[in-house]
């Protein structure tokens, strides 16, 4: 199975970091796996402190009260029983972020998000879909309309049939066999951009029903129940209507360079997918499409 043996957190110590850090540990209980837990402390403007307090001092006092945030999260994931590294940082949050990433060399991001004020107080603007779109490992965002503790028991999958798109289907797979899954792979007829509004006839979508369900690998249907849905409109408002309507625990979306993806995610569709999904959103980038298949990933909490 897909490699999830490093497991790379950043945590903010808002409310999102609390729901992150759960759904990251999902993905760290199986033997070796180590959560990575990273805090950057910006630092603060330049400006005259009363009492003649310098940057340097309030820097030192923030860290102080990080470290302990820090640890009290860390004790919190090691009474579950998972294997945890606390890092703390001083410096630009992105350029922080990626450095990390090349060092720790993680399986899996996961990342809490803060609704409408974007990816965490941390997170805005360009910084976002730099991260989003530019990650070389996946991503697993947690929205704060996701309530409870992990549960992988449904798993919606968007494809526009590309090769790329072949790494969802097996992170959902991966998943899916570990927590007895149910996957639901979506196909969007993109149709906003058709001259006159002409709708895609009947033999056409029939067509790729079928290509859809010959997308999915036989042996998956030997112990795993896939349904298959193709739907026209808007890739960004169906998906939407999909999660609204099918309730599942799980959306895993390929980032990828041309195709249908990458029109619904251009700009801030992402974000506003990832802000408002009532459900964990995993993004694959298109380096991983050759994934290692090497390890379960974390059993269902």
């Amino acid at each position: 199975m897909i490699h999830f043996k490093t497991i790379l957190c950043p945590v903010d110590l808002g409310p999102a970091s609390g729901r992150a850090a759960n759904y990251a540990a999902s993905f760290a209980r199986i033997p070796g796996a180590t959560l990575h837990l990273l805090h950057v402390v910006a630092p603060p403007p330049t400006v005259e402190y009363e009492n003649a307090t310098t940057t340097t001092e309030v820097i030192r006092l923030i860290e102080e009260a990080s470290y302990h945030e820090m640890q009290t999260l860390a004790e919190k994931m090691k009474s579950k029983g998972i294997t945890v590294q606390i890092e703390m940082r001083i410096g630009d949050v992105h350029d922080t972020i990626k450095q990390h990433i090349s060092s720790v060399k993680p399986d899996l991001m996961v990342m809490g998000t803060h609704g409408r004020h974007g990816i965490s107080r941390w997170f805005m603007g360009s910084v976002t879909e730099s991260l989003l779109r530019n990650s070389p490992v996946p991503i697993l965002t947690i929205s704060p309309q996701v309530k409870g503790e992990p549960v992988f028991s449904r798993i919606l999958v968007t494809t526009d049939f590309s090769d790329e798109t072949t790494s969802a289907l097996d992170y959902a797979c991966c998943i899916a066999e570990e927590n007895r899954s149910e996957i639901t792979l979506l196909h969007v007829v993109d149709d906003t951009n058709m001259a006159l509004s002409i709708k895609y006839d009947d033999s056409l979508l029939e067509r790729a029903r079928m290509k859809l369900e010959d997308f999915v690998p036989p042996d998956v249907r030997d112990w795993c129940k896939v349904s298959t849905k193709v739907l026209e409109g808007s890739p960004y408002q169906t998906i939407v209507r999909t999660l609204q309507r099918l309730k599942p625990d799980l959306l895993i979306m390929n980032i990828h360079a041309k195709g249908m993806l990458d029109r619904a995610l251009h700009g801030s569709t992402v974000e506003r997918i990832v802000r408002t999904a009532s459900c964990p959103v995993m993004l694959i980038p298109q380096v991983k499409a050759k994934a290692k298949k090497t390890a379960h990933p974390g059993a269902q909490a």
